[in-house]
This record gives structure tokens, sequence and C-alpha cells, in this order.
């Protein structure tokens, strides 16, 4: 019985990924942001035979710019191949979540859960998708079932039991994953951290069955190992490439911008904004979630009270009914809700040490919410069940009322992912509208994607592919939307604007570029970042304040024609 309802759950899971995937089809039409640009240039660079940080320049970490070449490589170098990884992220997550959910509450709340994650994810902006904080999203739900799957195996192990060798295994893993998370970003240590304390409270709440030992130690130990394995992998990769120094210098630098916000004044108006973007997007789920937490709390409640005249087990110092629930690894709800919360809290964490609020900054928060999420929607479907057969006697009505109000709800959320992606995109897709009139539908702050798209076309016609431009701005989009190679390893302006790097890159950065001069160049106006470059001023008028670069431009270079916010310069002919 349980193995078919399993293999049911399993058909419906993989029904429900193949149908929002379907519905989600359009995102893969979507442009580059600059996160995603300057991922490109740098994943297509590593095809290339460059190297990270000493060729091309980035505050991140490199996980995501191999995420990026492995995405090219595999399916070419266009938009589409990287709006792409969204379509195996998802997938991953869902089933990840519909397990988690499955194992610590109930199989409906694995499959709401795995339904919620698709609909808020890809409603997301063009901005937020094919993010490294989304992309991170994969191994962090797999490092948890590992984790959760490591506690299970020793709730009833021996050490000589085969069952150790597996939780061990899945020990390694876990820590392994969290190893290589940290390569995405640096606060995503913390989800380390979070995966230990939850293993803990795992086996502290099973403490009944297999009493906390040496197994636990060797577990703990192993978690270590696989963790000290791809941290240190990824330091002797960088050491081989030569860019470790580069990278640590990259670390330190990082650390100072993300100090710009700070300050109580710039915190609080970035939050503010970014608040309202995440009502605006997650409202809806906000209110599920709440939802959640306050049924968990009546479950918990409701067994308190129902245990308080129930006889005890005489080899256990607790109910048996405050022990168990339907499909639950913890014993009690309350044990479900603590994890979630504080895996909720972990992701605000990370979210808020980063002091910027951006939209995908609240990604990590997305698999807690949902899982919280599901909790309140089965909630609500079982209080409408006692609304509406109030009085039914017979156990049939029931049941098919239950159904066909999944069924509505579960149809209401599709139609919530539907609105949110295809309003946009189907005048193109029926071509309705050429694809510089699309793009021009997805704008942020001074960023007009049709202007990328114009000028990546006008590059294309008049210079070869793979030859060389620089930008002076932070639109490396351009760079890759035109096939064209950066001229220096600053892909982007930032790095030689703030006074927190170091000053002798702006002269590198000019000495570079009078060895090997680019057919063109492209400076940007009002593009106003002060958050990233500790300056209210734009590109163009930075550039004047950078004598050497801007004398360079001007001897070498005639303003060629402006589109949009970008100042097109042409090398003059000899």
């Amino acid at each position: 019985m349980l193995a078919r309802l399993f293999k049911r759950d399993l058909l419906l899971l993989a029904l429900l990924v193949l149908v929002v995937c379907i519905i989600a089809l359009p995102v893969l039409t979507y442009p580059l942001g600059r996160d995603q640009g300057e991922f490109a240039t740098i994943g297509r660079g590593i095809l290339n035979g460059r190297v990270p940080y000493t060729e091309l320049w980035n505050p991140k970490p490199p996980a995501v710019f191999y995420v990026y070449a492995l995405a090219l490589r595999l399916f070419g170098q266009t938009a589409i191949a990287l709006r792409a990884i969204d379509f195996f992220v998802v997938p991953i997550c869902c089933a990840c979540l519909f397990w988690i959910g499955r194992r610590l509450s109930s199989r409906r709340n694995g499959l709401w859960a795995a339904l919620l994650f698709p609909v808020f994810y890809f409603t997301e902006t063009f901005w937020t998708l094919t993010q490294n904080d989304g992309i991170v999203l994969v191994p962090m739900l797999l490092a948890m079932v590992l984790t959760v799957v490591t506690s299970d195996k020793l709730q009833v192990t021996s050490e000589k039991s085969r069952d150790m060798s597996l939780a061990l295994v899945s020990a390694f893993l876990a820590g392994a994953l969290s190893g290589y998370i940290v390569w995405y970003k640096y606060p995503f240590a913390l989800f380390g951290v979070l995966l230990g304390l939850i293993y803990l409270w795992l086996r502290w709440n099973g403490r009944t069955s297999t009493p906390f030992g040496r197994h636990d130690i060797f577990a703990i130990l192993a978690f270590i190992i696989g963790g000290i394995v791809t941290v240190g992998g990824g330091v002797l990769l960088l050491m081989a490439q030569g860019a470790w120094n580069e990278f640590l210098l990259s670390a330190q630098v990082t650390s100072q911008y993300t100090a710009l916000t700070f300050n109580l004044n710039d915190f609080r108006d970035l939050m503010t904004s970014a608040i309202g973007f995440r009502w605006h997007y997650w409202g809806l789920l906000f209110v599920l979630a709440l939802s959640g937490v306050t049924s968990y709390k009546l479950q918990v409640a409701s067994q308190i009270t129902s245990t308080v005249n129930q006889p005890t087990d005489p080899k256990l110092s607790t109910p048996r009914s405050a022990l168990s629930t339907s499909n639950s690894v913890p014993g009690t709800r309350y044990s479900v809700l603590f994890l979630l919360l504080v895996w909720l809290l972990t992701g605000l964490i990370i979210m808020l040490v980063q002091a910027k609020g951006y939209d995908y900054h609240w990604l990590p928060m997305l698999p807690p919410l949902v899982l919280l999420g599901a909790a309140g929607v089965d909630a609500f479907l079982e209080l409408l069940m006692r609304i509406f057969t109030k009085g039914l006697p017979a156990a049939n009505p029931y049941k098919n009322t239950r159904s066909l109000s999944v069924f509505i709800v579960g149809a209401l959320f599709i139609a919530i992912m539907v609105n949110g992606i295809w309003p946009t995109t189907l005048k193109y897709l029926t071509g309705q509208e050429d694809q510089v009139t699309y793009f021009g539908r997805f704008v942020a702050g001074e960023f007009v994607a049709d202007e990328s798209l114009k000028v990546a076309q006008l590059l294309r016609e008049r210079v070869a592919q793979g030859d060389s431009l620089y930008i002076w701005g932070f639109r490396p989009e351009v760079y890759y939307l035109s096939g064209l190679n950066p001229a220096s390893r600053f892909i982007f302006q930032f790095p030689l604007v703030g006074s927190w790097y170091p000053q002798e890159w702006r002269k590198e950065n000019v000495d570079t570029l009078w060895a090997a001069l680019p057919p063109y160049v492209l400076v940007l106006q009002v593009d106003y970042m002060p958050w990233v470059t500790g300056s209210h001023e734009d590109s163009n008028s930075l550039l004047q304040e950078y004598t050497d670069l801007n004398n360079w431009l001007v001897y070498n270079y005639e303003r060629d024609t402006q589109i949009g916010n970008f100042f097109v310069w042409r090398r003059k002919q000899p």
C-alpha cells in the first residue's frame, strides 16, 4: 500500500514538474541582465582558456562561472543556453522539496511544496532568474536531504550495520556540498552551520531510539572531511591556475564593497525598497507561510492536550502520541516547525549580511518558505473541508470534495504562474512584435535590455567576432551578446573607481589598453550606483576623473553614435 502511494506520488511529482516547466518555457527568451552578462562573459572566457581573476576579474567566488561555462559547452553560446540553467535547477529543487516535505510532515505537504517552488521561482524577474543565489539552491537542498538521511539512518543503526555505512557516505556528501556552496558566495558558509545544527536537532529529538554516541561523532567527522575536500579542492585549483593571490585580493575588496551599505541610513533605505519588491512577488507566499506556522503551532497545542491523560509506554519517558506523526522524522510537529524556522532565519541572515537587499539575495529563503507555505495550503484545505462537509455522514462526499478542492487550488497556483510569465512574452512568441520591441519591456533602473541588443547588433555588423571591446560602465552582457572579448581583465568599471580597490589597477588597465587597442569603446551614462562604486556620479562623469583612461580614449577614438545610455566610440583611422 505504501509503495503504491509512493509510486503514485512520484508520478504526480513528475507530471507537476513537466507542466510547470512547459508553462515556464517563455522565460528562455528573457534577455540577460548585468549579472548574467558577467557570468556569461567569464564562462565563455573559461572555455577559451582564460583564467578567472587574473584574466577576467570578478569579486565573487568562481563556482557560478563554471556552471555557466558548462551550460555554454552543452547548449551553445546563446542567451537561451544560459536561461536553460533554470530548467535544471527547478526540477531538482522540486524533487528535493517533495522529499523533505514528505519526510518531515506528509506526502501532501511535499507535493504542495514542489508546486509552490516553481510558481514563485519562475515568476521572478529576468534580473533574478539564472542568478548565483538561485543556482546554489540545488546543492543547498541536496545537502539538506543528505543531512536528514544521515540522521534517519542513525536513528536505527548500529556501528556494524549497513545503515552506518550509508549514514557516513551521506554525511560526507552533505559536507562536500556544504563546502561547494561556499564557492558561490562567502555568506553561504552559514548554511553549513545550519546543517550541523539541524543534524544535532534531529538526533536529539530521536534520542529515544539510538542514543547519541560514537556513530554520530563519525558522521560529524565525515561531514567535516567532505567540506574540507571541496573547499580545499577549490583552493588547489586556484593555486594551479596561478589565480590564488588575485582571488584572495578579490575576497578582501569584496568585504569592503559590502561594508558600503553597513550604515543605518543606506541600509534602511535599501531594505525598505527591498521589502516592497518582495511583498509584490512573494506577498501571497508570506501569508501562506504564516498560516503554515500557525497550523504547526495549533497541531503542537493539540498534541499536548491529547497526551495529558494518555498512558505512557513503560520503556519511554514520553507519551507515544507525542513522539510520532505521519512520515515525520523529528517526531513532533514542534521539531518540524523549529527546523523550518531556523532554516528561514539562516536565509534571512544570509540576505542581511550582504546589506544590499537585492531581489535575488532573498532566494535562499524560498525553500523553507514554500515548505511552510505548503503547510498553510494544507491547513486551508482542511478548513474548507470542515466547512463544506459539515453534517455529511458519508466519507465519499468528503473525499470527492477534497479532491475537487485540491484541483481548484492547484489550478489557481498554475494560473498565477501563467499570469506572471505569458502576458509579457505572448506578443513576441506569436510574432506580433520583434525582439528589439520585446526587449524594451525589460527595464531595471537605467538598464533597458533593448539598448544592449541594439549595441550588440551594431558591433556584430562592424567588428569580427572574437575581436576585442572595452566597456567603461557595468554592462558586461554586451561582451557576451556581441561575441567580443574584453580588452582588459576589468569587465566593469567599479574596481577602477572605488577608493578601496588597489590604485595600481588603474595603471594596469590603461597599460593593457594601450598595448592592444580595441575597435570600439562603450561609455555609459546615468548609471548611478553609489552602493557599488561609492560615488554618486555616473560612469561618463567618473571617466573625466580617470585622467589616464580619458586621455587614452580621446587620443585614439572619436564619438560615433549614441544608443540609449551608451556612448559608442570608434577607433580613429591611422
